[in-house]
């Protein structure tokens, strides 16, 4: 029992991380909204293995707004399943752009989230995340665009390391077309790296799949399919 709640509250916790904002593939952007935009997506993230080998299935949603030019709101709710037990969890997020110059093509935020476990098992307690990052796009290089920084981790239980770094990388293969890659670190529930591709299906809409590894743990590693739209 123990080993399932803990399953269902770490799934549900690496799918909240981008929480409702812009996001590389799971570490929130240096980016934001603009004023009266939405942003919605779509999530699913398995474990592709049989229930009693650690399988799983997640599904779930992602709401950002633009308040402003330089602010971001930010809610999701997330359900998942091993074949036992069900979690759920809902999220919700601020980010604010501090710092933008677009013709040096950088940009930094810091933001905050906070998860908050529907159905709390072994003591679970609503956790929060705040973070700063930046970002610098270097035309040079097919307007690759590097991310860093770092988070820190207030409440929840048996968490592990509160303080980490961010880090990503977005690169433009061809048009529509961009190879994304990013990374907290930490042995903990945000502590995953991750991998895949992003198409710009159409201005307004793209999909990203990918593959997460745990920094720790055997066999952490799951399947990830975003479909989202702006307007």
């Amino acid at each position: 029992m123990f080993r399932a709640a803990f399953f269902l509250c770490t799934v549900l916790f690496v799918s909240g991380v981008a929480s409702g904002q812009t996001t590389l593939f799971n570490i929130p952007t240096a980016d934001t909204l603009q004023k009266g935009s939405w942003g919605v997506e779509g999530d699913f993230i398995t474990k592709p293995v049989s229930y009693r080998d650690g399988g799983y299935q997640a599904y779930g949603y992602r709401v950002a707004y633009g308040l402003d030019n330089k602010t971001e709101l930010g809610t999701n709710f997330y359900l998942a399943y091993d074949g036992d037990k069900t979690g759920a969890q809902a999220e919700f997020s601020l980010k604010r752009n501090v710092y933008r110059n677009e013709r040096l093509g950088v940009s930094i935020s810091g933001g905050a989230v906070a998860f908050v476990p529907l159905r709390p098992q072994n003591g679970e307690t609503t956790t929060v995340m705040v973070y700063g990052v930046g970002s610098k796009t270097v035309n040079a290089l097919n307007g690759m665009t590097v991310t860093g920084g770092a988070y820190h981790v207030f409440g929840g239980s048996d968490f592990g390391d509160r303080t980490g770094a961010i880090i990503g990388v977005n690169q433009p293969i061809v048009d529509r077309v961009s190879f994304v890659a990013d990374w907290f670190s930490g042995k903990n529930r945000l502590g995953y790296a991750s991998a895949g591709m992003n198409f710009a299906v159409t201005k307004r809409q793209y999909l990203t799949t990918g593959y997460s590894f745990g920094n720790s743990g055997r066999g952490n590693n799951a399947f990830a399919a975003y479909y989202g739209i702006t307007f």
